[in-house]
């Protein structure tokens, strides 16, 4: 489907800009990181920084004028901002794949609405289809629950996943964050900040043009609809979990050469089993981004020679170095962690902070180690 109007005046913006602000506005995205996480939230400031960054524009098709930065390029553009803050890369996460299909997939009569009220908006979202659309006069009648809404409490809309029975099967709903009850159910122990609350909607009208089917790309490259749906938000999990790790590993290296066990003379920093595990835990996260990278540049350039989503080995092959990569990254920070001592438990300790972050990026479906079944089936299918 071709674009005008609207779309005709939107210009592709360069990630370097949005880089800059990032690094401008860091101390400031620092200062939120403990403030998100005892409201169990993220603070206004945190999304106004966002906002003001322009980081949802990131995944964003050239053609709506945003960066539509590639797969392997997001695995250090998401590791910058949860080494920051764990709240801010998160939510990137989540705002910038929302948005991202937004852009892909829907009309420019939605495209026009969304940016004209919010030129940098702030989406949350929900792919489980958990909740329902009927189709009524000029629209739909939305119900239903929806659970892991990460960032909704700060978010302009929320990007919905329904089951539709006319059409039969899944549609998109963008819903303003106004219209759905949001449920004070986040206690947790990692991604505290996120504000990833359940929401309910009862009876919510969705005008047409704010909806849309998931499946069907109008534009855009071939990571929104050919890579499929990890390959496609690898690069904000994975980025998510190295640059957590990356922080984790930074502060325990700072820390050990000062720090100093009881009775012990000399520092954790001199002792030689620390300085291997340091050096191991380091190596591994480099090999783990370079494995990651290379996979996903790899699945990207097979989806855009054959203009054909991935099958077989090739979507196994993508969806399981997303899983070995966070597996083994968090493994690695298992094994650094004990050196930091009992002080890494204080909650202001930036170290707990990463630690916990870490192993929670492995619990979202993106990262689960299902995928290596998967590769391992196709290993010997393979071999036929």
């Amino acid at each position: 489907m071709s674009d005008s109007g609207f779309l005709a005046s939107r210009k592709p913006m360069s990630i370097d800009e949005i880089y800059e602000a990032i690094d401008k506005l860091a101390p400031e995205f620092e200062a939120e990181a403990r403030k998100s996480e005892i409201e169990r939230r993220p603070t206004q400031a945190l999304a106004d920084l966002i906002r003001r960054a322009k980081i949802p524009l990131a995944k964003l098709p050239k053609a709506v004028g945003g960066c539509e930065l590639r797969p392997s390029e997001q695995v250090d553009f998401f590791a910058r901002l949860a080494y920051l803050n764990p709240t801010a890369g998160w939510l990137a996460f989540n705002q910038n794949g929302s948005l991202g299909v937004v852009g892909s997939n829907s009309s420019e009569k939605t495209l026009e609405r969304i940016f004209t009220e919010h030129p940098v908006p702030l989406l949350a979202a929900v792919s489980a289809p958990t909740g329902r659309t009927e189709k009524v006069d000029g629209g739909y009648r939305l119900n239903g629950r929806w659970s892991y809404a990460s960032g909704i409490t700060c978010a302009d809309y929320v990007f919905l996943v329904t089951i539709c029975s006319d059409p039969a099967g899944p549609l998109a709903v963008i819903v303003p964050t106004s219209e759905v009850t949001l449920h004070d159910d986040w206690h947790v122990a990692a991604l505290q900040g996120t504000g990833s609350v359940d929401l309910t909607a009862e009876d919510v009208f969705i005008p047409d043009e704010m909806t849309f089917s998931p499946f069907v790309q109008q534009r855009g490259g071939a990571m929104y609809g050919k890579i499929g749906y990890r390959g496609y938000v690898a690069g904000e999990n994975f980025g998510f979990t190295l640059g957590v790790a990356q922080r984790m590993v930074r502060e325990i290296a700072k820390l050990a050469k000062s720090k100093k066990r009881v009775l012990d003379p000399t520092t954790v920093g001199e002792r030689g089993a620390f300085q291997q595990e340091l050096g191991r835990t380091d190596a591994t996260l480099r090999a783990a981004r370079a494995y990651l990278m290379d996979e996903l540049d790899r699945g990207e350039a097979i989806a855009t020679e054959t203009d054909a989503p991935l099958a077989g080995a090739d979507l196994a092959r993508i969806e399981a170095a997303v899983g070995w990569a966070t597996g083994t990254v968090i493994q690695a920070c298992t094994q650094l962690f004990p050196y930091a001592g009992a002080g890494a438990l204080h909650l202001d300790s930036p170290i707990q902070r990463a630690f916990r972050d870490v192993i929670g990026s492995g619990q979202h479906i993106v990262a689960t180690n299902e995928t290596l079944d998967k590769w391992g089936q196709a290993l010997m299918d393979l071999t036929d």
